[in-house]
């Protein structure tokens, strides 16, 4: 934002809940509204973008850990100015919650100094309308009642009609989704087995009655050229661990329903007894109960403690050859963990080099993390590239304008209606662009930022180390972080790159060797 604009603030809050409503008109209609409320009452719209999409506001999980809360954190740390306007469509974009609990929201972000509006009713809400209206708070209070006995509503007739389904699962289909070995009849009223995918799985059970490890039929799918069920692009051990242990084979069909766990998140858990016969069997009932025997009488030599995190760089890590996940692996309870690329790890086209983990950490926390005080700050560059990618959006605004009245004028013409497609698409695909940076900048406000910098350094610096916490705090400031193994052959030495969410990268050498050009 121009620094010399004396306007109010103002920032555009855009949510909805399915990721069909992506593919609609919700993000437009939302965003264009709030633009026109900017325009008409003066205010600058900020061009940071705080959008929650496909995220449901019912459990109050945008306030909680999604772009609404990093809003108000924004406020908190005072990147955001008191007396700024958040723009809404309506009150239930903010909250489906509980009422009490979305009257809370709604007067934390007021508190907060921050003045709310609607959009679909015109409503300003700030403290001192609160304090002063009564009205004005019941007029919320209502509004969340209903918002919150919609979704209470939409979310007992969808659950009591998968309850109805599932108590019908013997007797009819229930959904197109089913095991990747079989597809659903056109009457719907039974399946077909592919057999070609079928007998991937009968070899699978057959090598591991043959003695061969779940990571050694991974690796031997790979080196065979085996085609992945999925969009994956190569065998995981995991991924055949659930077809080993999956019911489905000898055709049990386990109906589930999604719960609260307590914490606020939804998880499935099993709901009814097993259906048997409700899918085609494709594996002899005795092998599969031989091979449940087992897996159920395998141990291993060594566990980790409960789910606790012990490498830093879980969930971030990537191979510099071939951009893959790097994993841990520890062969055996005496051998120190190492890094290394998942897909050298099963055969799947990439050399294996690894690297000791405690190199890793060693390199994470030298020279008290120094390394954290190289990290861009990215504001200044975002915003150049926000303007160009503004300009060049208006442009293609203008094309497309300019494309269909010609359209209009001429008739009916190939080559205009093939441009339009190709410059709607080309529109589309900047808005995106455009819309992913502004979230970015709204996570590069200066004290946020410095706040995230401060306490990964904190957690680096903590003794003991504790890899779950490091590796929060890096998922906080990183995008993804690049390993270099050492690869002699090369003339390359160990090394890390940090990707940062703020845009730029820091390389940082392992070892004191940094990768050899």
């Amino acid at each position: 934002m121009n620094t010399t604009d004396h306007r109010t603030l103002a920032f555009s809050y855009v949510r909805f809940s399915t990721p069909e409503q992506q593919r609609g008109d919700s993000y437009r209609r939302q965003s264009e509204a709030a633009q026109r409320y900017a325009e008409r009452h003066g205010l600058a719209l900020d061009e940071r973008a705080y959008t929650d999409l496909g995220v449901s506001a019912y459990r109050g999980k945008n306030a909680r850990e999604g772009s609404l809360r990093t809003f108000l954190d924004a406020v908190e740390a005072g990147d955001i100015p008191r007396g700024s306007v958040l723009l809404v469509e309506s009150m239930d974009r903010l909250s489906r919650s509980i009422p009490r609990k979305a009257v809370r929201l709604l007067e934390e972000i007021c508190e907060a100094g921050v003045v709310v509006v609607t959009l679909d009713d015109g409503q300003r809400y700030d403290t001192a309308r609160l304090d002063r209206e009564p009205m004005c708070f019941m007029v919320a209070y209502l509004v969340a009642i209903r918002a919150n006995e919609e979704s209470y509503k939409k979310g007992q007739r969808v659950g009591e009609a998968w309850a109805a389904k599932r108590r019908r699962a013997a007797d009819e289909k229930l959904t197109a989704i089913c095991p990747y070995w079989l597809s659903l009849n056109e009457d719907r009223a039974g399946f077909t087995i592919l057999e070609d995918r079928a007998e991937i799985v009968r070899r699978i059970y057959q090598q591991f009655l043959d003695g061969a490890g779940q990571e050694a039929i991974a690796r031997s799918l790979n080196a065979d050229g085996v085609p992945t069920f999925g969009r994956g692009d190569r065998w995981h051990k995991s991924t055949i661990a659930k077809i080993l242990r999956n019911a489905a084979v000898v055709g049990t069909y386990q109906p589930h329903r999604m719960a609260d766990d307590g914490s606020g998140k939804r998880k499935r858990i099993p709901d009814g007894a097993p259906v048997e016969g409700y899918y085609p069997s494709v594996v002899d009932p005795q092998v599969f109960a031989t091979v449940q025997n087992r897996l159920d009488g395998t141990r291993a030599t060594y566990r980790r403690e409960g789910n606790a995190i012990t490498n830093p760089l879980a969930g971030l890590s990537r191979c510099g050859d071939c951009g893959a996940t790097m994993t841990r692996v520890q062969k055996g309870s005496r051998s120190a963990p190492r890094l290394v690329c998942s897909r050298a790890k099963v055969s799947a086209g990439c050399k294996y080099r690894s690297i000791p983990l405690s190199e890793v950490i060693d390199a994470l926390t030298d020279d008290d993390a120094a390394w954290v005080d190289e990290a861009p700050s990215g504001n200044e560059a975002s915003r150049q590239e926000w303007a160009s990618l503004e300009a060049e959006r208006a442009g293609s605004e203008e094309a497309v304008y300019r494309l269909a009245q010609e359209l209009a004028r001429g008739g009916a013409s190939i080559a205009i209606a093939d441009a339009l497609r190709r410059e709607e698409a080309n529109l589309r695909a900047l808005e995106e662009t455009t819309r992913a940076l502004s979230e970015r900048l709204a996570r590069e406000t200066p004290n946020m930022l410095a706040g995230r910098l401060a306490a990964l350094k904190a957690a680096l610096q903590a003794d003991p180390l504790e890899a779950g916490v490091v590796n929060a705090r890096l998922r906080e400031t990183l995008e993804y972080v690049t390993v270099w193994p050492r690869d002699e052959e090369a003339g390359r030495a160990s090394s890390l790159t940090f990707h940062w969410l703020q845009g730029g990268e820091t390389d940082m050498p392992i070892g004191g060797f940094g990768r050899v050009s």
